[in-house]
């Protein structure tokens, strides 16, 4: 893919995640993006687009402060452990994936709470880890989609 092609495809992404995320409190759309970047092996975007996802997060306040970088090390480290079961750029190994986020979703929110002096609600947060589980295995597909028309013969591993 392109340079310009692809920096305007990631731009996209970012500003319907922001979009998303403003309509859907507690979701974390730009975490599909930091799968298919893992899925891509997509180190030198990955480098610039991390801190740019962790600032989008935190600017938001959709999340407790500081728990976007948390967040995402746990997506990443979750993606990295799946990596060495499961064949990665498949919808299986997303849906698993989003499903085994849920914990540590809820771990972070009971985590994050205290430390900022707001109360921990478990019911309000299990519906977001949740709905951000539903949320990510089609989001993830609708990415890959995307991605498949930019550039025709698109595949996830190099």
């Amino acid at each position: 893919m392109t340079g310009v092609r692809n920096i305007f495809w990631w731009l996209c992404f970012a500003l319907a995640a922001v979009w998303a995320q403003s309509r859907l409190p507690g979701l974390d759309a730009l975490a599909a993006g930091i799968i298919i970047l893992f899925q891509e092996r997509d180190y030198r975007n990955m480098l610039w687009l991390l801190p740019v996802f962790i600032l989008i997060q935190e600017g938001m306040g959709t999340r407790f402060f500081g728990g976007a970088i948390i967040w995402y090390t746990a997506v990443v480290l979750f993606f990295l452990i799946g990596h060495w079961l499961f064949e990665v750029d498949t919808f299986l190994f997303v849906l698993i994936l989003s499903a085994s986020l849920v914990a540590p979703y809820m771990a972070i929110e009971a985590l994050m709470a205290p430390l900022q002096q707001l109360p921990f609600q478990p019911m309000q947060s299990l519906d977001k880890s949740v709905m951000q589980a539903v949320f990510l295995p089609f989001a993830w597909q609708l990415l890959v989609w995307s991605r498949r028309l930019l550039k025709p013969r698109y595949s996830m591993t190099p």
